[in-house]
């Protein structure tokens, strides 16, 4: 079996070095590793350079301008159509997969989507991955109502290896090629967020399977804190990309309607607290969501 890898990065050097290496580690051998950099100002070019000069294996692209993950991962898929493969491997920039992570994964021979289980530096679990996706209640404030972090440690004690999942991140999944021929590439409109639900939801309406491996491991390398996130410059995104889901796929008129509830919601918070900047990145974000128009006003 042929597995390429798609690394997409962007000012993560040192942490990407240490990715490569655990790639590199793998106790099955990856046949090709792209990596996809979102036009670093950094030594990225340099870090590839210097592993290329002991191992053929990479394949180095610039993309030219920071187009996120989504834009990134876009781009390896085109630069992976190019070659011969069974598997797509989506790896984050500081994602730490564990030797025999991807030896776990492939295993089965999956035909859908395979997700390993991550875990932060600690060793607490970090895998938040939907278990259920609720796209039907419209008073249903956060979809993701069950988590794989959730149920994991009674999956384990019942000696399941598997977690049926509504999605997955692109930290980690094993994503076959019978997955690609019909679902395609990942929306690089999305910028980032999203993107790899979207990808989920396409992949399951095709008659796909997602599941999460709990014996495949992977470290996060940084801190995942989107309440933060979302009174950054990525709110815009998180938002913008959270209204496009539920407007496209919402299984009813209600839900597919939550996303102006949501607006009123924020907007209002933001008026009465005074915060009149995040109040503006309301009214664009749900302006540009119809189209996933990817405004320039909001990227780093």
């Amino acid at each position: 079996m042929t597995v390429i890898a798609i690394v997409v990065t962007f000012n993560r050097c040192a942490l990407l070095k240490k990715v490569l290496h655990s790639l590199l580690s793998q106790s099955i051998a990856l046949n090709k590793i792209i990596i996809i950099d979102n036009d670093s100002n950094d030594d990225t070019a340099k870090v590839v350079h210097d592993f290329s000069e002991v191992d053929d294996i990479f394949y180095y692209y610039n993309t030219g301008d920071n187009l996120g993950g989504a834009g990134g991962f876009y781009q390896g898929f085109k630069i992976a159509e190019q070659l011969y493969y069974d598997y797509l491997w989506l790896m984050d920039d500081d994602l730490l997969p564990e030797p025999d992570c991807l030896e776990k994964l492939i295993q089965d021979r999956p035909e859908g989507i395979v997700q390993p289980v991550r875990y932060d530096l600690d060793g607490a679990c970090a895998e938040i991955s939907p278990v259920e996706y609720n796209l039907q209640k419209i008073f249903c404030r956060n979809p993701k109502t069950k988590t794989v972090k959730e149920v994991i440690s009674t999956v384990i004690s019942d000696n399941c290896r598997e977690i049926d999942i509504a999605g997955v991140p692109f930290e980690g999944p094993l994503i076959s090629k019978s997955v690609v021929n019909k679902v395609g590439y990942p929306n690089p409109d999305f910028f980032i967020f999203n993107d790899d639900l979207d990808y989920s939801l396409r992949t399951r309406s095709k008659g796909f399977s997602i599941k999460c491996i709990v014996d495949a491991r992977a470290t996060r390398l940084l801190k995942n804190n989107q309440k933060n996130d979302l009174k950054s410059w990525k709110g815009y995104f998180m938002l913008r990309n959270h209204y496009y889901i539920l407007r496209n796929y919402g299984e009813n008129k209600l839900v597919k309607n939550r996303v102006y509830l949501i607006m009123f919601y924020y907007f209002l918070k933001s008026v009465f607290s005074f915060d009149y900047k995040f109040a503006k990145v309301v009214i664009f974000s749900f302006k540009d969501s119809f189209s996933l128009k990817n405004s320039k006003r909001f990227r780093p």
